[in-house]
């Protein structure tokens, strides 16, 4: 690992331990540990964050994390540290690993690619395995839904997959991400590039640049093709899909109600939910989607059938 690795790995881990003690003191949780340590990728080192229960049993399940895309990570990760918190007391683990070219892990970004990251995630899924896990659960944030759905039908005894606000379409979600590169550049007042022009330029096999992310063919491909409709006949295990809107007058949109009535129809056991909250994943600021935690862990627990 470089100088510049560890000082990166040496911050990371010690603002999650902040912001785990801060909401074990503000909750009242009972702590739990945080394994953090590198595990073997196709390309390099994965950085990855495990926190267990305080014992495996026959029926806990791992839950691995399917991270969103960019800066919806770094937006997401205090969610990730409240919901990693309250299933490890449920007896189930939590497990989170920076893809290739992402946080903590080898790489740059600008190498990422669709496939890799898939590779990842099932990697994480073995290693899950190797520590004790008979039940693996895939907890798909934004577009790492469709990353969890691209991988499902290759995980040995996956039990369940969690979303919360999936991205439906890669390439609407991707359309929405180049936008904010003209945006940029119309405030600079310079010549505005197309989103045609982008997908130009990813054909001559060259990378785009947008909020500092440089996107190779590899990754922009293929999230352009990736699609939550794709896999509406694929998927045979309980799915939990919860969608945060700001207020009760708030509706979840058209599409996605269409999407699952069209997955239920083809025999998916789904169940689509909403709760009040913040877009968390695209607050600038800490925004925290409490009720949405809440409704997540009650789903497992069998406590109750959520809204």
């Amino acid at each position: 690992m470089t100088m510049k690795s560890r000082q990166r790995y040496s911050n990371r881990l010690a603002a999650w331990f902040l912001l785990s003690m801060l909401s074990w003191a503000n909750e009242g949780l009972e702590m739990h540990s945080i394994d953090a340590q590198f595990i073997s990728g196709e390309k390099g080192g994965l950085f990855c964050l495990y926190r267990p229960p305080n014992e495996i049993m026959h029926d806990s399940e791992c839950f691995v994390l399917a991270p969103p895309f960019a800066e919806e990570m770094n937006r997401s990760r205090y969610m990730c540290t409240l919901f990693s918190q309250e299933i490890t007391s449920q007896g189930h683990g939590y497990l989170s690993v920076d893809p290739y070219g992402t946080g903590d892990s080898a790489g740059d970004f600008e190498d990422a690619e669709w496939n890799l990251w898939c590779n990842d995630l099932m990697t994480t899924c073995e290693y899950a395995r190797s520590l004790g896990y008979q039940r693996i659960s895939l907890f798909g944030i934004r577009l790492g839904a469709l990353l969890a759905l691209q991988v499902a039908d290759q995980i040995d005894g996956l039990q369940r997959l969690v979303f919360w606000n999936p991205v439906v379409s890669g390439k609407t979600t991707l359309t929405q991400f180049l936008r904010i590169r003209i945006a940029a550049s119309l405030e600079r007042e310079e010549e505005a590039t197309t989103v045609a022009q982008f997908v130009e330029q990813i054909d001559q096999g060259k990378s785009v640049q947008v909020a500092g992310y440089d996107i190779s063919p590899g990754l922009f491909n293929g999230i352009m093709s990736a699609s939550l409709e794709h896999h509406l006949d694929l998927i045979d295990i309980p799915v939990l899909w919860i969608n945060t809107l700001a207020s009760e007058e708030r509706k979840v949109p058209r599409v996605e109600i269409n999407l699952e009535k069209k997955w239920r129809a083809n025999g998916g056991d789904i169940t689509l939910s909403t709760v009040i909250g913040p877009s968390f994943w695209a607050a600038h600021e800490r925004s925290l989607a409490t009720d949405l935690v809440s409704a997540t862990i009650d789903y497992i627990s069998g406590v109750r059938e959520v809204d």
